[in-house]
């Protein structure tokens, strides 16, 4: 009875987790604050009697000698007294942390003590460095995901390219809202015909909403310009043109044209991104926000309203403006490519598939009920091109897909998630998704 007992205890152990060469249910916990995996000293000190002194990261030498199974293993040397070894594991909502002395489940001892003393020098300590659950294979070690680096300088941890978009617990993910769609008008076929008189074109002014300096949402700018003799190929631009520039007839204009100058210059009124200042009131900071979130809807309805008319036009450019300073009298050919605006509706799809032991969410788009790629690196936040064909522009449905596409592009259009967390960390998000988008599963 005794050895079928003895037996049961065995497998059990042999069940459960190795971490360091002992089972993880001998490493002592500590907790981090709530959905972050930072922790602070007063909860460390809580946990023992144990003291540092006045300078307690001057006194302790450390080097990270590995990052295997999660487990970044430190040699510790305090003075005068032989190195040992200290393991950290971060999980979800605690950290685990042994050594090779004398740290276990129900004791804090001294090195480990010391050694988070150390790392907790301004009073606290993020470890979402370390935080990679469900990364490593058990039995080898290894790591599809990572690309660990340790040497003298320490330890760099970082996704491979082909995982940019993992996503861990507690990663931030866009809260999808209800979308918005605006109706449409459907264009004339055919473009219009060029007065050769007087030749006017459309730009699509864009830039990196995200930069500083970058300050503009994607605008419509109309421009003057010459044609080669084959009266197909632009020779030059001879200028932007702006409201209040006289330089133009009104009556050379058509019925068309001047319809979309004056969408044009009423985009570029509200165009420019406002940002806080130092000293500004909480107050200040969230009408500001509220301000840029009520220009860049108006400017998608004001999109939405001119591609009738645009798509039509025969002469439209694309410019990658690096700001809004740039946009003075002439364009530079150089930096003008060519672009046609469909009429078409690009709608988002999603995929999910199931890559073995992650589940990877794809975001596609569709045109005419044909699935496309994204160009990644041809995106004006409310239009898109695909990847078969960069030069045409389409304009998405509503603003809600603006950033949904942003924030995806941001991660070449894929999230990967381990199996061992999708269903309690992310098969929320997919029944968010399935709300508003087609999702297919593969």
């Amino acid at each position: 009875m005794k050895r079928r007992k003895h037996r049961k205890e065995k497998l059990k152990m042999g069940d459960e987790m190795i971490l360091a060469g002992k089972p993880k249910s001998q490493f002592y916990k500590l907790p981090f604050d709530k959905s972050t995996r930072t922790l602070r000293l007063n909860v460390l000190e809580s946990h023992t009697e144990l003291r540092a002194g006045n300078r307690p990261y001057y006194m302790v030498e450390k080097k990270v000698l590995s990052f295997k199974k999660g487990i970044l293993t430190i040699r510790v040397k305090l003075e005068n007294e032989p190195p040992v070894k200290v393991y950290l594991k971060v999980e979800y909502d605690h950290l685990l942390v042994s050594c090779n002395i004398d740290t276990d489940e129900n004791y804090l001892g001294r090195y480990a003590y010391r050694t988070l003393r150390a790392m907790l020098w301004n009073e606290f300590h993020d470890f979402e460095k370390y935080y990679w659950p469900e990364c490593f294979n058990e039995a080898t070690g290894k790591t599809k995901y990572l690309q660990v680096i340790c040497d003298r300088y320490g330890v760099d941890i970082r996704l491979k390219k082909e995982f940019k978009g993992f996503f861990r617990p507690d990663d931030y993910f866009l809260h999808i809202s209800e979308r918005k769609v605006l109706e449409r008008k459907c264009a004339n076929d055919g473009l219009a015909t060029l007065n050769q008189n007087y030749l006017i074109g459309y730009c699509l002014a864009n830039t990196d909403p995200v930069r500083f300096h970058s300050n503009h949402y994607p605008f419509l700018i109309p421009y003057s310009f010459t044609f080669n003799a084959d009266n197909k190929t632009v020779k030059s631009f001879t200028g932007f043109l702006f409201e209040e520039d006289d330089s133009f007839e009104q009556s050379e204009l058509s019925e068309n044209q001047t319809k979309l100058n004056s969408i044009c210059y009423q985009m570029k009124k509200i165009a420019k991104i406002q940002f806080t200042e130092y000293g500004d009131s909480d107050k200040r900071s969230v009408e500001i926000d509220d301000l840029n979130f009520s220009n860049k809807r108006k400017i998608f309805e004001l999109f939405n309203k001119a591609l009738p008319i645009l798509s039509r036009e025969p002469s439209t450019h694309y410019l990658f403006t690096y700001g809004m300073r740039n946009i003075q009298k002439r364009p530079m050919k150089k930096d003008m490519q060519v672009a046609r605006f469909s009429g078409e509706v690009p709608r988002l799809n999603f995929l999910l598939s199931d890559k073995g032991d992650y589940y990877e969410l794809k975001l596609r788009l569709k045109v005419k009920e044909k699935v496309l790629h994204f160009s990644e690196d041809r995106i004006a936040m409310f239009f898109i091109c695909s990847s078969a064909n960069p030069t045409v522009w389409y304009l998405l449905e509503c603003e809600t897909d603006s950033r949904v596409v942003l924030f995806f592009g941001r991660k070449n259009f894929k999230i990967q998630i381990p199996k061992g967390y999708y269903k309690e960390h992310f098969e929320a998000y997919i029944d968010e998704i399935k709300k508003q988008y087609e999702l297919e599963i593969k």
